[in-house]
């Protein structure tokens, strides 16, 4: 067999270490303002970001509802053979891990960064209505289905990012999840966390060296 060219490597190492789309999955009542500032570092290292504003945004239809219409976006917004990695905040990090274990979404990501997730729910849940913050609230039934189906994940590097002095994930232990690397910050307040700079270097870290892999 012929050797490669010099140009036909260089353009299959490039292919190799294509960009992949990285959405981003805001929480409840949220519509992606808050990635602003990460949306920007990591749009300025190259890589393609999307935003999607799932509605309603109280999640009164609950998790299920969201991940799927999270699918529809993605199906809609990006080749079907593409890679992913997705962020996902508080809520954001639930509906993530049901589309990713119960809709498929786990074949197709590489990498997934939970920022203040409650994987084990939170008793603030119980002070709002609807289906979304009955699946949020500790040891509902949603949370069960996605404790036991994690296995799906194997494949997908998983990331999980809390602070102890998180006032709306309580505990603030629940946001860490034992199926993912688990990194402690300290920042004030739960909305903060997707504008920490260690979160966001952590992250574009991690990218820049899936990229290398």
């Amino acid at each position: 067999m012929a050797p490669s060219s010099p140009g036909t490597s260089s353009l299959r190492a490039d292919a190799h270490r294509r960009i992949t789309t990285t959405i981003l999955v805001d929480g409840i009542w949220g519509e992606g303002a808050i990635f602003e500032s990460l949306r920007a570092r990591l749009t300025a290292q190259g890589h393609r970001c999307l935003v999607p504003v799932l509605r309603p945004t109280n999640a009164v239809h609950g998790v299920a509802d969201l991940a799927a219409k999270l699918k529809r976006y993605i199906d809609s917004h990006t080749e079907a053979d593409s890679d992913l990695v997705i962020v996902g905040f508080s809520l954001g990090a639930i509906v993530t891990r049901y589309y990713l274990q119960q809709l498929g979404g786990c074949r197709r990501t590489r990498a997934f960064f939970a920022l203040s997730g409650p994987h084990r729910g939170t008793p603030t849940a119980f002070c709002y209505h609807g289906l979304g913050a009955r699946d949020l609230r500790p040891g509902s039934e949603l949370l069960r289905l996605l404790d036991e189906s994690s296995a799906c994940l194997s494949g997908v590097e998983l990331h999980a990012y809390w602070t102890p002095v998180d006032l709306m994930i309580l505990p603030a232990t629940s946001a860490r999840w034992t199926a993912a690397r688990s990194v402690r910050i300290w920042t004030l307040l739960h909305r903060f966390v997707p504008k920490n700079r260690r979160v966001q270097a952590d992250v574009v870290a991690c990218l820049e060296r899936l990229q290398a892999t």
